[in-house]
């Protein structure tokens, strides 16, 4: 079995530029989700993900191509372990998925028949029958996935959502920061129960702990009452040292097989 390498200082740099990364402040009709820098941090962070392959590349790691969900993906594989990384084939079907249909959602539960008796406005434009017109061809996007495989089969797939977060007076979060990724939490939890093991993670800058907020803490109060249940878990990095501490953990999973901590406590 292989030792697992050490993150490289490339790594670590970019661990660091990610927090330190701040957001404008909020301005007038520019919704928080719809501002430049958000993808800003997006490049950033895929930055990252092309060190990490290139650093695992380094220190011994095959490079594979390999057919998955009808779409052939590069891979870094070691012994019979293997990591796709994210923007590496991304789709909105099988374990590559980080879209998700609103109405695939429904139809796995409670079913459409269910949703139209239990949920559907007694009037207006969508009542009863015309319930599922509300919801047709809308759906939930994730800003990355990570898929871990082996022996052929699903270990875990990693949803990963990016966020970035700004204090206008240097003192406590702007408002908003938190709104869509609550509603994407909800999200992951219909999506994960189609997956052998589905995590959430999300990347966001350092504001999140640089600053006064309720969402730091709220996050991590959400991801700890998700662990009660076996079938979830979510985790939240927003620091260089939790960025690291992830990574870290990827190269022990790949390099020699140990479990990632998170699913570690049950």
């Amino acid at each position: 079995m292989m030792k697992a390498p050490k993150l490289n200082a490339a790594v670590a740099e970019i661990c660091q530029q990610m927090e330190a990364f701040e957001a404008s402040e909020i301005r007038a009709n520019v919704p928080a989700g719809g501002r430049r820098e958000g993808g800003q941090f997006e490049r950033l962070v895929g930055t990252l993900w092309s060190q990490f392959c290139e650093l695992c590349l380094a220190a011994g790691a095959r490079k594979v191509m390999r057919d998955l969900d009808g779409t052939t993906v590069p891979c870094v594989q070691v012994e019979a372990r293997q990591f796709i990384a994210p923007g590496r084939g991304n789709s909105r079907t099988g374990w590559l998925a980080n879209t998700f249909q609103t109405e695939c959602l429904i139809e796995k539960y409670p079913g459409r028949n269910q949703a139209i008796e239990r949920y559907a406005p007694m009037s207006g434009n969508f009542a009863g029958s015309r319930y599922p017109d509300m919801y047709s061809g809308l759906t939930t996007e994730f800003d990355d996935t990570l898929v871990l495989i082996e022996d052929g089969i699903l270990r875990e797939k990693i949803l990963l959502e990016y966020k970035t977060a700004k204090s206008s007076r240097g003192r406590q979060i702007d408002g908003n920061a938190h709104e869509l990724l609550s509603f994407q939490m909800m999200q992951y939890l219909e999506a994960a129960t189609r997956f052998t093991r589905c995590s959430l993670v999300v990347f966001a800058n350092g504001a999140f702990a640089k600053y006064r907020n309720k969402y730091h803490v709220n996050f991590h109060v959400q991801a700890d009452r998700l662990k009660n249940f076996a079938w979830f878990n979510m985790e939240h990095a927003c620091t260089a040292p939790e960025f690291e501490k992830f990574l870290t953990e990827l190269l022990g999973w790949l390099f020699e097989g140990h479990p990632r901590s998170a699913w570690g406590a049950r």
